[in-house]
């Protein structure tokens, strides 16, 4: 399932690419041009836009209601009875939402601090924007929080 997020989710875009799905989103988009992208890439339309989805045929979008991303991602996994699979968590770049790539510290070790060489084992690189991933503390709080937002979904 492939999604295209509104400019008004760029939270919520971030946290489905964090889960591996292919999520596109661009501040700078015109209806038109999100209209155009949907259609070619055969993506669901996530917006907060009573407007827009005038414009698209029912089953192609779904009207997300809320400000909360945590509660955005709520309604898609519910609404959408998404299927979480634990092999694809954090494969997607979160910019450019490409797949990454794993590397060698040899290969990105003038990319980021020395420290980071030192006290990591594995890192990811996404092969269309160059940015470098690994499991740092920030890795382990976003897990504690995804598993929050997805049990409460279960329940």
């Amino acid at each position: 399932m492939k999604f295209l997020c509104d400019d008004n989710l760029g939270k919520l875009a971030k946290y489905l690419r964090i889960l591996g799905y292919d999520t596109f989103f661009k501040k700078t988009l015109s209806d038109a041009e999100l209209l155009a992208v949907m259609l070619k890439q055969k993506r669901i339309v996530l917006t907060r836009d009573n407007n827009l989805i005038k414009k698209i045929e029912p089953g192609k979008y779904l009207l997300i209601e809320t400000d909360s991303p945590d509660e955005q991602l709520k309604a898609v996994i519910k609404s959408l009875k998404l299927k979480l699979h634990e092999n694809e968590l954090f494969s997607r770049c979160l910019v450019c939402n490409e797949i990454c790539h794993d590397v060698t510290k040899e290969e990105i070790a003038d990319e980021v601090f020395p420290y980071t060489i030192k006290t990591h084992k594995q890192f990811k690189k996404c092969p269309a924007c160059g940015r470098v991933y690994w499991q740092g503390s920030h890795y382990k709080d976003m897990v504690q929080r995804l598993k929050s937002v997805i049990g409460e979904v279960d329940q």
